[in-house]
């Protein structure tokens, strides 16, 4: 009776032994599936810019300044997990704009836009589960924008007027990400920055035979802001 009851308690001790191996093994295998994540997503950032009109520089309407611009924007995020609570994020967009019309310098327009976002800090998990997981970033933001506008009404001969902004600040992202496997999950979440930096710079060219152009920079603290709501999916490597 004893030899059984010794074999007993010596094949459940194995059975133990070799369960918390395999949950070893399988805990060790997740861990590496989640160090390094790629999230794609599909966004619409909202910007908003108010800073002193006119500027020191800028002159007649080149001088005024209250941007909004709102654009369907495709990103890509590199999720780096170092342990179960924290991790580093670097999450980036872009989106265009286009518009064209017209045939003749007198009469035709063209605007183009084009726009890059990127954020960068650290990840703090406030909830971290097996199929849902609630992931707050605090970093830097950088938002830079870039626009062509042809305006017939400079000359006869109409014109080019460039803008390029740079605005950097502080950000914060939240999000929620519903797991449906081991590599692959859906997400939504919300950035949002603060702008305390900018940098702009307005170029206008016509009548080129005379060779006029103006070309003004400018950089000052301005009170911008900018939200982007988003949805994607992860895949984990």
């Amino acid at each position: 009776m004893m030899k059984k009851l010794a074999l007993l308690a010596a094949l459940i001790l194995l059975a133990g032994l070799c369960f918390a191996q395999d949950a070893e093994d399988e805990t060790t295998a997740q861990v590496k599936r989640d160090f390094f994540n790629i999230e794609i997503t599909v966004g619409v950032p909202i910007h908003w810019t108010n800073s002193p009109s006119p500027h020191t520089k800028f002159v007649g309407d080149f001088g005024k300044d209250k941007i909004v611009t709102a654009n369907t924007a495709l990103g890509a995020a590199l999720l780096f997990n170092f342990s179960e609570k924290i991790g580093l994020t670097l999450d980036t967009d872009f989106f265009f704009g286009t518009e064209l019309g017209g045939q003749s310098p007198t009469s035709s327009n063209a605007n183009s836009l084009f726009g890059f976002n990127g954020f960068l800090g650290p990840v703090f998990y406030l909830y971290n589960g097996s199929y849902l997981r609630v992931p707050l970033a605090v970093g830097a933001h950088l938002y830079y924008w870039s626009s062509d506008q042809w305006a017939p009404g400079l000359n006869t001969d109409g014109g080019w007027i460039q803008n390029k902004d740079l605005q950097i600040g502080p950000g914060v992202s939240l999000g929620i990400q519903f797991h449906f496997d081991r590599n692959i999950y859906i997400l939504s979440r919300t950035n949002v920055a603060l702008t305390l930096f900018r940098s702009h710079h307005t170029q206008v060219v016509y009548d080129t035979a005379a060779g006029y152009e103006f070309d003004e920079k400018e950089t000052e603290r301005t009170t911008s802001w900018h939200v982007k709501p988003s949805l994607g999916v992860g895949i984990k490597f």
